[in-house]
């Protein structure tokens, strides 16, 4: 019998201490640190920042993108007659890594200058005529590119007669929506004109591109040193530092 009342205040004891264990409110003890954010057991370490913390977004969440994306790739798209433009392109890809695609008219041999660019004049005017119908843009030789992969292009052109070039347009007539969202950057090449009708043109057949200002205007006169023109330009637009 003492046994067993023994034995019985052995278990009472036992369980009042259980009852009374400071494991039930952990969160008091002062011994035990829950960090915020358990795969984070420093959040006070900068190099292992929280990255529920608004300062600091998650690369890989699409709501919080990273703030200083990395640039992506460069596409120059050009039309040359007189190769004015064709020097510009060459002196600007030695200032920038960038692809280059040059736009030739399929038909070859024309002369667009010929009696007060008649030729080019007559293309122009058909463009102008049905601007959104394929038929009014004279034909050039297919172009494989994917513009899609590119972030920037430059679309650099001549000016006639106060319009962009016709062959340059035709591609920008067939490619335009692919640039929808690009940055795009232009540059125009003329003897003595303004170039606010080619910027129109270009707005027009890329109606969603996001174009860098300012444009770059060199004159024909100016083409042999258009190295400094260039680079001034690159910086304005954010494309060199």
């Amino acid at each position: 019998m003492k046994k067993f009342l023994y034995l019985f205040l052995a278990m009472f004891i036992t369980v009042g201490f259980t009852a009374c264990s400071p494991d039930d409110d952990p969160i008091d003890d002062p011994t035990i640190e829950t960090p915020d954010n358990p795969d984070n057991p420093n959040p006070d370490d900068p190099e292992n920042p929280d990255p529920d913390d608004p300062e600091n977004p998650d690369p890989d969440d699409p709501e919080n993108p990273d703030p200083n994306p990395t640039t992506g790739k460069t596409i120059i798209v050009y039309y040359s007659f007189t190769n004015n433009v064709h020097s510009i392109v060459n002196d600007l890809r030695t200032q920038i890594d960038a692809d280059v695609v040059r736009v030739e008219p399929a038909e070859k041999g024309l002369d667009y200058a010929a009696n007060n660019y008649a030729l080019g004049t007559a293309l122009l005017n058909a463009i102008k005529n049905n601007p959104n119908s394929a038929s009014s843009y004279p034909a050039i030789d297919p172009v494989d590119v994917n513009l899609e992969q590119y972030e920037t292009i430059i679309v650099a052109a001549p000016l006639w007669w106060s319009q962009m070039a016709a062959p340059l347009q035709t591609f920008l007539f067939h490619h335009g929506t692919e640039m929808n969202g690009k940055n795009i950057g232009l540059i125009v090449s003329s003897a003595s004109s303004g170039i606010s009708g080619v910027e129109a043109d270009a707005k027009r057949l890329i109606p969603d591109g996001k174009f860098l200002s300012p444009s770059l205007w060199i004159r024909s006169s100016q083409t042999s040193n258009c190295h400094s023109m260039l680079a001034e330009w690159l910086k304005n637009i954010n494309l060199i530092k």
